[in-house]
């Protein structure tokens, strides 16, 4: 892995962080709140280990398509230096 994926792997995996604050409003503590409610610990448990899978997943598709996507914005700045 050459040292610009490195960064990008480190950037997209939150090693670096450019969003230092994330503030969470009313709005969404309230609405937590209520979908905590909805659900049985057996159904939480089960619906949890899914949205786990599917997230780790997409976090492989969407890193592969971020630095792919970079390295084609690279090649065409590149091209449109030449």
């Amino acid at each position: 892995m050459d040292i610009s994926e490195d960064i990008l792997n480190n950037l997209y995996n939150g090693k670096i962080n450019i969003n230092e604050k994330n503030p969470i409003s009313k709005e969404y503590n309230e609405l937590l709140g209520e979908s905590n409610k909805i659900l049985e610990e057996k159904e939480k448990e089960l619906l949890n280990e899914y949205i786990e899978k599917k997230a780790q997943i997409s976090s492989i598709e969407c890193e592969e398509k971020f630095i792919e996507g970079y390295k084609i914005a690279c090649k065409l700045i590149i091209y449109g230096i030449k």
